[in-house]
């Protein structure tokens, strides 16, 4: 599920039929309602919630009066729109600037009412959003879909949208029993110690992992694979427990080419766990990473583990899946360039 995006416009239009602005404080519970409906059978508790807070907003009207006529960098950071019939809203669409100033938007909630749709009520959102980034001389629009929803690719593909890049979701309700899997001759493990120099060795791994089309959008940071001092502490208070956060190297002679980072869920959180592979060595050192990760994580198998792989390292999911991890959707970003 697309994460759940509220927009603001300064337009105060009354309810038409047809194409109009959103408007922030009237209009939110219609547009959760609709989101609701036109993604029922794909929201996760993440969309849940954000759902929720979009009905809380919907109570507070006093304080988005505020926000509305005083933040003033808030109202141009985000914008988008509704088609209304009869005072209901049957589709929706948000739009919003990646950051402040940038001159990428993102595109997200294109959401329309089932009885409503294939009356190019889609095409009319679209159309509006994309003359609105380009009056805003934006360079670029990025949005997220499921690999599965194959209408809404078209739609957008139609719009001259590219795949820049997947994210699977897989998870596992409890830890599985894995057997364990060894290492080719000539690799050797080595405990990841989450220092400077293991993040220089680990930046490097993932830039070389990481389809450029998708460096090119989000950068990859050195910073990311560095723990500051609170992590470190919670690290190390978590040693006494049985480790909360642990890892794994796999090298070829001083190349690190392997990594997985394993993060025990506490109080029956989820474990988390990353798998970083080299592509010269794909499908051949996966098994070895991820079984490591679950003997480590068995001791506390009652509690479900979540994976989020790059779609293309189809190695990866494969053993994953062969290990009883469940997909339960795959979201591709999407681009065009304005």
């Amino acid at each position: 599920m697309v994460a759940i995006m509220t927009v603001l416009t300064r337009s105060q239009t009354k309810p038409s039929f047809g194409l109009r602005p959103l408007n922030p404080l009237n209009d939110l519970r219609q547009v959760a309602d609709l989101i609701e409906v036109a993604f029922a059978n794909t929201l996760d508790a993440p969309g849940q919630s954000a759902l929720q807070e979009l009905r809380w907003l919907n109570f507070f009207k006093p304080a988005l009066w505020g926000m509305f006529y005083f933040s003033f960098e808030r109202n141009d950071f985000l914008s988008g729109f509704v088609w209304e019939e009869d005072g209901r809203i049957v589709g929706n669409i948000s739009l919003s600037q990646m950051e402040f100033g940038s001159r990428r938007w993102v595109i997200s909630n294109l959401a329309v009412s089932p009885a409503c749709r294939k009356r190019g009520i889609a095409t009319s959102l679209m159309d509006a959003s994309l003359e609105m980034v380009k009056q805003s001389n934006g360079a670029a629009v990025l949005l997220q879909v499921r690999a599965d929803n194959d209408g809404a690719r078209r739609l957008y593909r139609k719009y001259e949208f590219k795949d820049v890049i997947g994210t699977a979701y897989l998870q596992a309700k409890t830890v599985p029993q894995v057997a364990n899997f060894y290492l080719p001759d000539g690799l050797r493990w080595r405990e990841y110690r989450f220092n400077g120099q293991e993040a220089y060795q680990i930046y490097q791994l993932a830039k070389a992992a990481t389809p450029l089309l998708a460096q090119q959008e989000w950068p990859i940071r050195q910073s990311r694979f560095w723990l500051g001092e609170d992590e470190r502490l919670v690290r190390w208070v978590g040693k006494l427990f049985g480790g909360t956060r642990v890892g794994w190297l796999v090298e070829d002679g001083p190349q690190v080419v392997g990594m997985v980072d394993v993060q025990r869920g506490l109080f029956g959180d989820t474990h988390f766990v990353e798998l970083i592979v080299h592509p010269n060595w794909r499908g051949v050192i996966e098994k070895p990473l991820i079984s490591r990760a679950m003997q480590f994580l068995y001791r506390w198998r009652k509690t479900g583990v979540n994976i989020r792989p790059l779609s293309d390292h189809t190695e990866a999911l494969a053993a994953y899946q062969e290990f009883g991890f469940q997909e339960e959707q795959t979201l591709i970003w999407m681009k065009r360039k304005m």
